[in-house]
């Protein structure tokens, strides 16, 4: 007798209904699974730093041990004059930083960098005694631009006698960092070796730049016109700038609320940068606009607002970035960060934890510039 074969359908629909579920979880979690993997196996950026804290006989000294965290081991600087990597990129960080969080600073940028997967550089962070009050650390970062422009010119003198050894050299700087930055160009100005050899740097970013926005002009005027410049740190670094470096970046944010003025409580501590200095600041609005100054030619002012997101937490210490005394009797404390845009501290990105971030501020915007190069 012939069997029948009855089709089953509740146990057929049953086993497709299966399948496809499984077919999805394969499709969603591999991909995952390996976009992970890359990110976890990126190729770590290098990471140096040199420092001139309570250095007295010399310009400036190598930093031994560990990274931030103790995550990474800190590199020998010297031997890049060895090595003469591609690119280094050298990050100067802001005011009131002791070495602890200048580390933190600078492992945040290199977080950031590795974000965006532009790894193969050498990452070297400049460490400054900005742990001073504002009066006297704008004098002291004036002061450290020379250091750092002896770091620069040394390493680019010594790769200039290796053969097929090009290095490109990229600045970044934080706050009144710009300080230093501006301060160094200067000093490469006037350096004879530096101007014999064609030297020049191949980019400088200054992002949140605690400095007048007429400090980059071209006319020596400019300042001297000005009398809240007088007897000051201040100078004119137009010519500078245009001499010895191919592209300048100015990343300035119009709602940063360190540099920002506040027309409603002009005064500390609604109001800061223009209450401390009489006037505007580079990285709030771009460079100054009226009375309009001479700029050079390779300086271009870049928007960055809405890069910096609302987050007050910038460090990932749970605290906020810009906590302020509003009275004393009775105290009282409010975090100034209260919207996008209003963080000084998180150009350099955002972090999550000691080893992750969470947004990576406006280092993307550099990178985009270094591969449009």
């Amino acid at each position: 007798m012939k069997k029948l074969c009855i089709f089953n359908y509740p146990q057929y629909l049953a086993i497709i209904s299966i399948t496809v579920i499984v077919i999805m979880l394969i499709g969603f979690v591999i991909p995952n699974y390996i976009s992970h993997y890359v990110f976890a196996v990126t190729k770590p950026v290098p990471a140096y730093e040199i420092t001139t804290r309570n250095i007295l006989d010399k310009a400036w000294e190598s930093v031994n041990g560990s990274g931030y965290g103790n995550k990474y081991p800190l590199l020998d600087p010297k031997n890049l004059s060895k090595t003469c990597p591609e690119e280094v990129v050298i990050v100067v960080h802001g005011w009131s930083l002791n070495e602890d969080k200048a580390q933190e600073r600078f492992d945040r940028v290199k977080l950031s960098l590795e974000n965006n997967t532009y790894n193969n550089i050498s990452l070297v962070g400049f460490s400054w005694a900005s742990d001073s009050p504002w009066v006297a650390a704008k004098f002291v970062a004036k002061e450290n631009g020379p250091k750092l422009a002896d770091f620069i010119s040394g390493l680019m003198n010594a790769c200039k006698s290796q053969p097929n050894k090009e290095m490109d050299i990229h600045l970044i700087g934080h706050s009144l960092g710009a300080r230093v930055i501006l301060s160094a160009l200067d000093s490469l100005d006037k350096n004879i070796s530096w101007e014999s050899n064609g030297f020049n740097l191949s980019s400088v970013h200054i992002m949140g730049a605690a400095v007048d926005d007429e400090e980059v002009s071209m006319n020596p005027q400019d300042i001297v016109s000005d009398q809240t410049n007088w007897g000051t740190a201040k100078a004119d670094y137009g010519r500078a700038i245009e001499d010895n470096v191919d592209r300048f970046y100015n990343l300035f944010n119009a709602e940063d609320k360190v540099l920002a003025p506040n027309p409603a409580n002009p005064f500390s501590p609604y109001q800061i940068y223009p209450s401390f200095e009489g006037d505007l600041a580079l990285g709030q609005n771009g460079s100054q606009l009226f009375p309009p100054i001479s700029l050079p030619s390779n300086y271009v002012d870049v928007n960055v607002t809405k890069e910096i997101p609302f987050n007050s937490n910038a460090d990932g210490d749970q605290y906020c970035d810009d906590l302020r005394l509003l009275s004393l009797n009775p105290a009282v404390w409010s975090c100034a960060i209260t919207k996008a845009g209003d963080s000084h501290y998180g150009y350099f990105g955002f972090r999550l934890n000691e080893s992750e971030i969470i947004d990576d501020g406006v280092v993307n915007i550099i990178v985009n510039n270094w591969n449009s190069e």
